[in-house]
């Protein structure tokens, strides 16, 4: 039998932006608003990009079945809803009305083949791993039967990470890359300059989800008010906050924080705090000796003064929180662990080196130039780690090689991350970091193994907390990477867009230019 589970469709939550009616909104659309970001999408194909720079851009041209609101639950988006079986192995969502850019009807035979292309070629395809089959009784019903229960699977399938992208069938047998960039959003596609910008356009036949009374994270109402859309890629700081300044540009997707305290004053432009953005983390590769022995991982916990690595790192922009969940949300696990983060005793970190039997051997923490607070982060924990008596030395490179360097099992000890879009999911990304077949410490462990089955296979939320509750103690009593704090943002615009709410991605519906 199924069990109805509508999962959130009130939003009530949400601010009232955009109310106006479809045909009213067409008349009053005006206007071109220019974004600025660092860098240049990789990819303009949703489901194989896990970018930033690729999601500033695609979550306004498609949409997904299920996404993420405001406080980042699933909602729904093209899907009215879910049916969900006691057992977990059914999913059956009705679908609303929906239109793609190139004016055909979305039905549910275009949702199968994404959902199935995005199982070969998706940036997360693991999600469509529990997936036996899908089936298409009529053109607005879609059911997916399981192999197995998979209770993460509505928050895999809404997450804006390598968004599971709803596109027409025709398209969805090409390969990775090679498709028509045609969703079902408020804005469409125009042209992709390289090293220029994207342009966008309001879709006029976009079809609103009635559903919802205003703006709601990547689900709610999304109201197209300006015509066109022109994301540009400024890679310095500089040259992005002067744009903003003579108003050349009208939005920033981030802009450094010292400047944004600089020109707060300023009334032409407004400054937009994001907290928490990202976990700052210190990764640690446990084949590398001394690494390898968790007494030594425990003394570098115990060496480091936290805040003051959050501080410098951040230029002022952070708060001190232990969980490896944000506060607030379902999975955050309380005070577990949290007498084991930002000890910052130095006398205990020297007596676990001499337990540890240390033997001086050299400690390389990797870091990179691109992200500065990657950069600061490495080089303050190196001077707080050589107070204790441990041989440091810093490698800083830029961000592919450092990403790359740390895939491999040599090479480093240490390396600093700021992990943003997998804490914002929840808990599914952060435990599967560091469990499966390649962690990110490059070593198994049993008990968070235990907990990431127990977390993705357990049907009933209380058993789903306790697996997550119990990966956090695991985290901090065998030292497996050491949380900071959490990271925040500003995103900046001119005083003349109106309606802007800050969120994961400088969001271009229910903005007016006054």
């Amino acid at each position: 039998m199924l069990k109805r589970r509508e999962l959130g469709l009130a939003a009530g939550a949400a601010a009232l932006t955009g109310l106006a009616k479809p045909g009213l909104v067409r008349a009053q659309a005006r206007g071109t608003v220019v974004m600025a970001q660092q860098a240049q999408p990789p990819s303009l194909d949703a489901q194989v990009t896990t970018a930033q720079a690729s999601r500033n851009i695609n979550l306004h041209v498609y949409e997904t079945l299920f996404a993420r609101d405001e406080a980042a639950n699933p909602q729904p988006d093209l899907a009215e809803g879910v049916d969900i079986s006691s057992d977990g192995l059914t999913y059956r969502f009705a679908l609303r009305d929906a239109r793609f850019h190139n004016g055909k009807r979305m039905t549910s035979a275009d949702v199968k083949a994404s959902l199935e292309r995005y199982g070969r070629v998706g940036g997360s395809a693991f999600i469509m791993r529990p997936v036996d089959r899908i089936e298409t009784p009529d053109a607005r019903t879609v059911v997916v039967r399981l192999k197995e229960p998979s209770p993460g699977f509505i928050a895999g399938i809404s997450s804006p990470r390598a968004p599971c992208a709803i596109i027409p069938e025709e398209e969805a047998g090409k390969e990775a890359s090679r498709i028509e960039i045609i969703g079902t959003g408020p804005f469409r596609f125009v042209e992709y300059r390289p090293d220029s910008h994207v342009k966008l356009t309001r879709f006029g036949d976009y079809v609103q989800n009635t559903k919802y009374e205003g703006m709601d994270g990547f689900a709610g109402r999304k109201v197209a008010n300006v015509e066109d859309i022109m994301i540009r890629f400024v890679p310095e700081a500089g040259a992005r906050t002067a744009g903003l300044q003579t108003g050349e540009m009208h939005i920033l997707e981030a802009i450094a924080v010292p400047a944004a305290q600089r020109l707060r004053s300023d009334s032409n432009l407004q400054m937009h705090e994001m907290m928490p953005w990202a976990f700052q983390t210190l990764m640690m590769n446990h084949v590398m000796p001394p690494m390898d022995n968790p007494v030594f991982r425990r003394a570098m916990q115990a060496a480091l003064d936290l805040e003051e690595i959050m501080a410098i790192s951040t230029d002022g922009l952070y708060r001190m929180t232990h969980g490896w969940q944000h506060p607030g949300t379902t999975y955050f696990a309380g005070d577990v662990g949290k007498q084991l983060y930002n000890v910052n005793n130095k006398d205990r970190a020297r007596a676990l080196l001499r337990e540890a039997n240390y033997r001086n051997e050299e400690i390389i923490l990797l870091g990179d130039s691109s992200f500065s607070n990657h950069q600061a982060a490495i080089i303050t924990a190196a001077e707080q780690l050589r107070s204790v008596g441990i041989n440091v030395r810093t490698v800083i490179t830029d961000w592919p090689t450092a990403f790359s360097q740390r895939t491999q099992r040599t090479g480093w000890h240490m390396w600093a991350l700021m992990l943003g879009i997998e804490p914002y999911e929840g808990p599914y990304g952060v435990v599967g970091f560091f469990s499966g077949h390649a962690p990110v410490q490059h070593a198994r462990d049993e008990v968070i193994e235990d907990c990431q089955r127990r977390l993705t296979t357990s049907l009933a939320e209380a058993d789903r907390k306790k697996a997550v509750a119990d990966f956090q103690a695991r985290m901090y009593d065998q030292a497996i990477a050491i949380k900071c704090g959490d990271v925040g943002i500003v995103q900046a615009t001119r005083a003349q867009v109106r309606g802007y709410k800050p969120y994961r991605i400088p969001r271009m519906w229910g903005i007016t230019l006054a």
